[in-house]
């Protein structure tokens, strides 16, 4: 029979990369996480999750046994706390345009699934949210930030596109092409690398999501972090050789608050660290 807390610690493990960051997301220590799993294992008969240097890489059961357990673990954790009629935590969050949260998405489950009392709902303003996804340079005044990535920029274009074959690109290579603002992301555009007899814009974005369909499309290409080269499977993003477009610190910001703050060190757990 499956322990519910032992499904937790593999559910936590699966998602940040590690038993040190499972054991963190979940107050307890790594050797608690490790046993834990070792016993869950030993249930199975096969193991979950390969071992390196670099972290853990589920196996084919351990793909099998997350997809199977992850919706009714979280769902038993929040009956649980209904049942003990334990008080809503409400959270506002506001996520930044250039963020995608694809990726930070994996400690948002875990707290969501130990907590069992959080209510999220999104905010049309950072100055209303209670946390937010956001580059460091972007923080809401008076909150805090904690760190989770720190990335190069690069250049996206279509999977398609005659230079997506190559793997580093050089500015010239480039300064005919249309772009894609992305106007809301201070610092970040970068056009003006093309100088001033760039091409005019085909469009313009209002969210880095929106950006990536637009340069799927064949509309032109953008200057986005390079991260974002996973996050859409009709674009690539190459890096520009001999040019310097920058890079950001992206993070968890957080109102000054007890509960805010523990929510956000929370969140801020990194998968594979």
């Amino acid at each position: 029979m499956f322990e519910l807390a032992t499904l937790r610690y593999f559910l936590s493990a699966f998602e940040t990369g590690t038993f040190s960051q499972a054991a963190k997301v979940n107050d307890v220590s790594q050797p608690t996480v490790s046993i834990a799993i070792k016993k869950l294992e030993g249930h199975i008969g096969e193991p979950l999750f390969r071992r390196s240097r670099a972290g853990l890489t589920p196996t084919a059961k351990g793909e099998q046994l997350y997809r199977d357990a992850a919706g009714s673990v979280t769902e038993l954790y929040a009956l649980e706390g209904k049942m003990r009629r334990q008080p809503h935590h409400k959270v506002r969050v506001y996520c930044y345009p250039d963020i995608l949260l694809g990726s930070l998405a994996s400690s948002m489950q875990s707290v969501v699934r130990k907590a069992g009392n959080l209510e999220f709902s999104f905010t049309a303003s950072p100055e209303d949210s209670d946390i937010s996804y956001v580059a460091q340079t972007c923080v809401p005044k008076g909150h805090g930030f904690l760190p989770i990535l720190t990335e190069n920029y690069g250049v996206a274009i279509a999977i398609h596109h005659p230079l997506a074959s190559t793997d580093v690109l050089h500015l010239e290579e480039i300064l005919q092409q249309p772009t894609i603002h992305r106007p809301y992301c201070p610092n970040s555009d970068r056009v003006d690398l093309l100088g001033p007899d760039r091409p005019h814009s085909l469009a313009r974005a209002v969210n880095d999501n929106q950006v990536l369909d637009l340069i799927a499309a064949g509309l032109g290409l953008a200057f986005v972090p390079m991260s974002h080269g996973n996050a859409h499977t009709g674009v690539v993003v190459r890096p520009i050789e001999g040019s310097d477009i920058g890079q950001r610190t992206i993070g968890i910001s957080h109102r000054k608050t007890a509960f805010a703050s523990d929510l956000a060190a929370k969140l801020a757990v990194s998968p594979g660290e």
